[in-house]
């Protein structure tokens, strides 16, 4: 470079330096200053979290792009530097994450002496659906970046201590599979079916739909038994009790749960995991389970299918689908309600008038053609659609609809989206 050149754009820099000071001393815009004062400390500030973020674990690789993503996040310089004083302690309540109670986001999150909850909490925001890549599944970089306690190693998604849990989590509308494909049998199916059955196995066909097609044969019971019990042992390899799915088709019963607690235990021993959370990010809340059969009862559209119309599909969807399905919280006035003793009644309730029949006449066509429109929807997931009518007839009988339709089928829609 000339000497001219050099002079020429060090003045440049000097003016330019002169113009930003003027301008900051005269600015009294809190954010910007903020923002100002956090760029010129960024290097600082970047080793300071870098260093406490670069474990022995799977985030150590991803230091660089999870400390650009802290920095990034809205909030002073003196937050983020809380929030590496802080961090030693975690800012995650793990025997709360734990505990096997439904937990939302916002009481999971834990603040600091200097370190607001609000910034904890947008840090949160901002890497709980971080998975680079599906280098790891949603879920696990937001809390393993949050607690010094939680790490990301081998075949478990998160160890806390000497406790391995396997997250599942459900960013949209479906959660995630319990395993991983290879871990059932799938590829023999179609023609197991087809030594008692004839059918066109190039249709999808789910779970629930077993006991139909069996019956639309003609099966009589040992015949039904007999294919059952070859087609899941065939499916969980001779390592599972079957005796409650094959139980639970025979008899025209949903076999999901018998099936889902199979699914589970074969995983369990394989992955060698201790317990289980689902995880809501559309609803913000997590649970932690121990026990299959209770999970069956706390999801929604386990959409299993035996056999898939694209059978490149049908390895991973023969495993169970576990969704945390959503918890309405109470309001002031339904706690209220709750806490209010019931009135003692004798005999029989009170008949209702032929206006309170006329209206639930109505009420009844109105929820007739929103499960029509659910089966429209919901075809290919028969699971998902009988728990929206289980819904409907659930919510009709405790007089949900009545009090207010508008406000009713508004939660409807927020449990099952895609009513919308």
């Amino acid at each position: 470079m000339r000497a001219k050149d050099f002079l020429l754009e060090a003045d440049d820099l000097s003016n330019l330096k002169t113009q930003i000071i003027g301008q900051v001393k005269k600015t009294k815009d809190t954010d910007l200053l903020q923002k100002l004062y956090t760029m010129l400390n960024k290097t600082g500030l970047v080793d300071r979290i870098g260093l406490v973020l670069n474990r022995d674990t799977d985030t150590k690789g991803y230091v660089k792009q999870l400390v650009d993503m802290i920095i990034d996040v809205p909030g002073t310089y003196e937050e983020k530097a809380a929030f590496v004083k802080g961090y030693p302690n975690g800012y995650i309540d793990i025997d709360k994450m734990l505990s096997g109670e439904y937990v939302k986001f916002k009481d999971l999150i834990v603040g600091a002496e200097d370190a607001p909850i609000e910034f904890i909490r947008r840090v949160f925001d901002a890497l709980k659906q971080v998975n680079f890549g599906s280098a790891k599944g949603p879920g696990e970089f937001g809390l393993a970046v949050l607690s010094p306690h939680i790490k990301i190693t081998g075949k478990g998604d998160l160890n806390i201590g000497n406790i391995t849990v396997e997250v599942k989590a459900a960013v949209g509308k479906s959660g995630g599979r319990v395993g991983t494909p290879g871990l059932l049998s799938s590829d023999n199916i179609p023609a197991i079916i087809s030594k008692y059955i004839e059918f066109d196995s190039s249709e999808s066909l789910n779970l629930r739909q077993l006991s139909s097609l069996m019956n639309k044969a003609g099966l009589d019971q040992a015949t039904k038994e007999k294919l059952a019990n070859e087609l899941f042992s065939y499916i969980f390899r001779g390592k599972a009790d079957v005796s409650d799915i094959v139980s639970a088709v025979v008899s025209n019963q949903d076999p999901n749960p018998a099936y889902l607690k199979a699914n589970y235990e074969l995983y369990k021993e394989d992955s060698k995991f201790d317990g289980m959370m689902l995880i809501n990010f559309p609803a913000e809340a997590l649970k932690y389970f121990l026990d299959p059969e209770q999970m069956s009862r706390e999801i929604y559209s386990f959409a299993v299918y035996l056999i898939s119309a694209n059978q490149g599909f049908t390895s991973r969807q023969i495993l169970s689908q576990v969704t945390l399905a959503p918890v309405k919280e109470p309001t002031q006035a339904g706690a209220a309600r709750a806490r209010k003793p019931k009135q003692a009644t004798s005999g029989d309730q009170p008949r209702k008038s032929a206006e309170e029949l006329e209206a639930d006449k109505q009420i009844k066509k109105y929820t007739n053609l929103i499960k029509k429109l659910a089966k429209q929807i919901y075809a290919e997931q028969p699971d998902v659609y009988q728990a929206v009518a289980n819904q409907i007839d659930s919510d009709f009988a405790a007089g949900k609809i009545h009090n207010n339709g508008a406000a009713w089928l508004k939660s409807l829609k927020r449990k099952f989206p895609e009513l919308k």
